[in-house]
């Protein structure tokens, strides 16, 4: 029998690593890039995706909400943050599995700064002065990359879902490898769903070329959607809440962060989005056209600039 991808992708990690290596657990921002989301619409909701997304945007959001998937579904999507200095893409398929109730999801994330100037001292040997500036010849990147493999069931008492992913950076001549696991679940009763995920719940470590390892902490996502039709407007109105918990940053302020938002759509076709990521405010749009659906969201910041954020997803098949 051949081993499964997991499991192979594990042992070379494991294998890879140096036998006296320095571990940083409190590094933080270590998986800070997969701390978004997927879609647009779920950005204009104010991230908070753990109990609405669907298709190929629940594979990062909550691989529970994958399922049951009756039909194909791609996604593609890419953003501009902090006025287009990061770049940010995701891809994402879903499928139905050949378990009753059961669905499979294949994603990338990738998120990099290019064209990054490498400097020097014009003479390494001599302190900086008017006659030896500072001086750049080359330049290098910075990207990190997530690859996941989620699958999800629905069950009498809820769907339930997981996902591995292999994780990747490079900074310049420094690179890392990784794996983790994330855990779903949700409930719906009536036109209320209840659902929570569990990001890196085994906590992952990255392991660098350098010797370093950095572990990244588990954190939990609660959250809740409810469904309101206004059927004499042939519209429907969707609040959705979440409370994310980081426990890398347990004892500061930074614990616990709250994402919500509202969504209010027309004839299943126009949607209007606004939310709140954690204090910082929310907007989109989107406009469903048959299978085929576009999605905008923009998010402003004070310090860092705005972020533009467009995805598409499609899907076919019965």
């Amino acid at each position: 029998m051949r081993p499964r991808l997991p499991l192979l992708a594990l042992l070379l990690l494991l294998s890879s690593l140096p036998a006296h290596a320095e571990f940083d657990w409190g590094a933080r921002y270590a998986g800070d890039f997969l701390t978004g989301q997927s879609s647009a619409r779920l950005l204009a909701l104010g991230g908070a995706g753990v109990a609405i997304a669907n298709g190929p945007a629940a594979v990062l959001a909550n691989p529970a909400l994958l399922a049951p998937s009756r039909r194909q579904a791609l996604s593609l999507m890419h953003a501009d943050r902090f006025t287009g200095a990061v770049k940010v893409d995701h891809a994402a398929y879903v499928r139905r599995a050949r378990q009753e109730g059961g669905a499979l999801g294949v994603g990338l994330v990738r998120q990099g700064v290019d064209d990054i100037p490498i400097t020097r001292l014009r003479d390494p040997s001599r302190p900086i002065g008017p006659d030896n500036r500072v001086i750049s010849e080359e330049s290098g990147s910075a990207s990190e990359y997530a690859l996941f493999f989620a699958y999800a069931m629905e069950k009498p008492y809820g769907r339930i879902g997981a996902s591995a992913k292999l994780i990747g950076k490079r900074l310049y001549t420094s690179n890392a490898l990784g794996l983790g696991f994330d855990i779903g679940y949700a409930r719906s009763f009536g036109r209320l769903t209840l659902a929570g995920q569990l990001r890196d719940a085994l906590t992952t470590v990255l392991a660098w070329n350098t010797g370093r390892q950095e572990g990244i902490a588990p954190t939990a996502r609660l959250g809740a959607a409810l469904d309101l039709p206004l059927e004499r407007l042939k519209a429907r109105v969707v609040p959705v809440v979440e409370m994310e918990i980081r426990l890398e940053s347990a004892g500061n302020e930074e614990f616990t962060a709250l994402h919500a938002g509202l969504e209010y759509t027309i004839q299943d076709r126009v949607s209007v989005r606004i939310g709140t990521d954690d204090g910082r405010m929310t907007y989109g749009a989107g406009l469903a056209l048959g299978d085929l659906a576009l999605h905008y969201a923009f998010v402003g910041h004070d310090d860092l600039g705005e972020t533009h954020r467009i995805s598409l997803a499609y899907r076919w098949g019965r």
